[in-house]
């Protein structure tokens, strides 16, 4: 069955590329263009045509025809990205999820894939789920995306690849306003200004929006999700020191309140409970830039990030306080990083810095901190009058509790001509143990159930113990002595090729990543004095993803572009192969309630994971009268949600989530030079699913007004 998904995989890009013809060049944000740059894949400037690891970049000017104000829906439209909730918060049943939604990268959680902000990090995951709608749109100047292990530039979380989002910087005087407004009383307004004053540059972005939320379940009492505003405010200063110093100055302050609003049983009886939930997300960005020489230079970085949230709920009935968390986490980033570039010969890129992380939570044990010293380095090497590129690097990480970590990048990319890109790249990822994995302690005031942490779990289980929380007879004794959780390490390979032409550019590529000591939630042997479940960590054993995506992207004519991309994804569990294999594993007839031997083919594979995924695009542009609509369709594949039989993998049709299609469309007008207008719809098919997707809030429809003044710029931009 592999074999016959890759033969029809080949068969779909030799179609497209069947459709090449010799015609004049019509560059678009379909198309792109080689000439395009991006920082990501090697943290520094490189022209996309000589990238040798997997890259892909969303323009500014796609987000603008999305017409979309969440990045987490333009980034779900991206061929390999699935957007997915925490399997903590689809167990709710209902209730609000606090985790909010995540990347999915080539199979891999949320958790695996670093999520960057002009090159930074940015804080405050829950259960490993970075929320994307902290991010506003208006001034993003592109997004770039690295698939597969990146560990050797960027460290413990980029295992599965980096998303690097890239502001906009000041170049010359604009002003942009806009006024957006869609369903579910939605309002948004923002104000992007831009100026040069001689060798001063500056750049100032506020952005308001705010939702009365929305309601799939009219059974379920309170909002699907509740109605919030949000703030966020971006300010960048840049200065001309002299010829060879520059320097750039970034702050950024993020601030949310969203109401909570539920049902919950207290003393066995419904009572309903409201607050509210209060995000901030504040940032310091300094960067010193130095050109030593026209070939190398040295860049001198600080940044600082602080992230809360703190949430309530009091009892309706009496006000008496039900459930109140904290949640703070900081980081300090200090970064000295060098470039050498020999034109046509080589590239050099080195650097070191230090990571000091804080947590303190009403959900961990305590005020917790780790530091994380780190050095990389990595070199190109240009031979065969540039047809030949040659990539290695490694990075050295060592946190103040475990022990130091190696992790090397190898990467080649060979043009044998103008039409034809062959890559080939493998590399080894780490992840260390994060707060949660070790310090969490989560009793969910809802429903019930414990998570807790490795390092305090035996503690926790005497406290519980102690305190009759625990069912009767519950032996906490073989957990005196947890073992310490381990990093998780992958090996990851991509091979891939690219076809660019004049009307289209056809990628392709297949994958395999190898994943050791899986950092795991599990279930301890004995439950709560409720009943309900005492869940914790532990590393188990390997697990793999491996698949192949294909792209292709078409000029029809001069108005008419379209694009499609595919991808086929196997993700499972190894120990599970070896378990069925030696007929050690059953399943359980959920009709029948007979048992008998699983097989390879009864096993779909880890949950969460979608074996099919694709979309559709469709471009319309007529620049000469202003015209514009943009028609975008995408398909996420059955999914495994939740066992059923007992078994603890995912092997019957009723454990799985059906597969689904989201249909988006956006249209414009541009009344003379300043003035845009335009009007879209997302989910046309008003697909929904309150329990699995509470994320989909059903068919929505927008109307953006956008004013832009533009001004040349009087001064000599460096």
């Amino acid at each position: 069955m592999k074999k016959n998904h890759y033969f029809l995989f080949s068969l779909f890009t030799l179609f497209f590329l069947q459709l090449s013809a010799q015609t004049r060049v019509f560059k678009d944000t379909l198309v792109g263009s080689s000439e395009e740059v991006v920082v990501t894949a090697n943290r520094s400037e490189r022209k996309m045509g000589n990238v040798a690891v997997p890259t892909s970049l969303i323009s500014k000017n796609t987000i603008n025809k999305t017409g979309s104000l969440q990045l987490q829906n333009i980034l779900s439209e991206q061929t390999g990205i699935v957007i997915v909730n925490s399997a903590l918060g689809t167990s709710l049943n209902g209730y609000p999820n606090p985790f909010g939604q995540g990347v999915q990268m080539l199979g891999l959680d949320p958790a695996y894939t670093a999520i960057l902000l002009d090159g930074e990090p940015l804080v405050g995951r829950n259960a490993g789920i970075l929320k994307l709608g902290r991010i506003a749109t208006g001034n993003i100047k592109q997004v770039e995306i690295v698939k597969g292990p990146s560990s050797s530039l960027y460290g413990s979380e980029a295992m599965a690849g980096v998303i690097n989002i890239l502001t906009e910087m000041p170049v010359k005087e604009t002003l942009g306003l806009q006024l957006h407004s869609a369903s579910n009383n939605t309002w948004g307004g923002t104000v992007n200004y831009s100026n040069r004053f001689n060798k001063t540059g500056i750049q100032l972005f506020v952005n308001r929006l705010s939702s009365d939320g929305y309601d799939l379940d009219q059974n379920v009492y309170g909002k699907t999700v509740d109605p919030s505003r949000e703030w966020n405010g971006h300010l960048k200063i840049t200065q001309e020191i002299s010829n060879k110093l520059q320097l750039l100055v970034s702050l950024r302050n993020y601030d949310a309140r969203q109401d909570n609003n539920y049902q919950i049983y207290y003393q066995n009886l419904p009572a309903i409970v409201s607050g509210y939930t209060t995000e901030k997300d504040q940032s310091a960005f300094t960067q010193l830039k130095y050109n030593i020489s026209p070939t190398s230079k040295i860049y001198f970085r600080g940044f600082y990030d602080k992230y809360s949230n703190e949430s309530f709920v009091n009892l309706v009935q009496n006000g008496m306080r039900f459930d109140e968390t904290s949640f703070i986490q900081s980081v300090l980033k200090p970064e000295v990083q060098y470039e050498k570039n020999r034109t046509g010969k080589s590239q050099y890129v080195a650097g070191f810095g230090a990571n000091f992380e804080m947590i303190d939570a009403s959900r961990y044990a305590g005020k917790q901190q780790v530091t994380t010293g780190y050095a990389f380095t990595q070199k190109e090497w240009y031979l065969m009058q540039q047809k030949l590129t040659l990539i290695a690097g490694a990075r050295a990480d060592k946190r103040n509790d475990f022990a130091l970590h190696l992790s090397p990048r190898i990467a080649m990319a060979y043009k044998p001509n103008a039409h034809w890109k062959l890559t080939a790249s493998a590399g080894l990822g780490f992840k260390a143990p994060d707060f949660r994995h070790m310090y969490l302690n989560f009793n969910n005031a809802q429903i019930g159930y414990s998570l807790l942490g490795t390092s305090i779990l035996w503690p926790e289980l005497q406290k519980m113990q102690q305190q009759g929380l625990l069912q009767a007879g519950a032996n906490i004794s073989p957990f005196a002595n947890t073992k310490q959780l381990q990093p998780e390490t992958s090996f990851g390979v991509h091979i891939g090729a690219k076809y660019t032409a004049d009307k289209l550019v056809a990628e392709w590529g297949i994958f395999r990543n190898d994943i050791k000591n899986l950092i795991d939630v599990y279930t301890l042997p004995f439950a709560r004095s409720n009943g309900l479940p005492i869940y914790s960590y532990q590393n188990i054993n390997s697990v793999f993803t491996e698949g192949a995506e294909v792209d292709v992207k078409y000029r029809l004519t001069h108005h008419w572009s379209i694009s499609g991309g595919y991808q086929f994804l196997l993700a499972k569990d190894k120990q599970v192969l070896q378990n069925i294999d030696q007929g050690l594993l059953y399943k359980r007839d959920p009709v029948t309630l007979q048992s008998s031997l699983a097989s390879r083919q009864d096993y779909y594979g880890l949950a969460n994971r979608s074996k099919h995924t694709a979309n559709f695009k469709i471009l319309y542009e007529d620049a000469q009268n202003g015209w514009d609509a943009y028609f975008r369709t995408i398909y996420r594949g059955q999914f495994g949600f939740m066992d059923k039989n007992g078994n603890n993998i995912i092997d019957n049709p009723s454990e799985m989530t059906p597969g689904y299609w989201m249909l988006n469309i956006a249209a414009s007008k541009s009344i003379g030079s300043a003035l845009r207008v335009q009007v879209g719809a997302e989910n046309l098919l008003n697909y929904t699913n309150a329990i699995q997707l509470p994320n989909i809030p059903g068919r929505t429809f927008f109307i953006n007004i956008n004013c832009n003044i533009n001004q040349p710029t009087k001064h000599k931009i460096q």
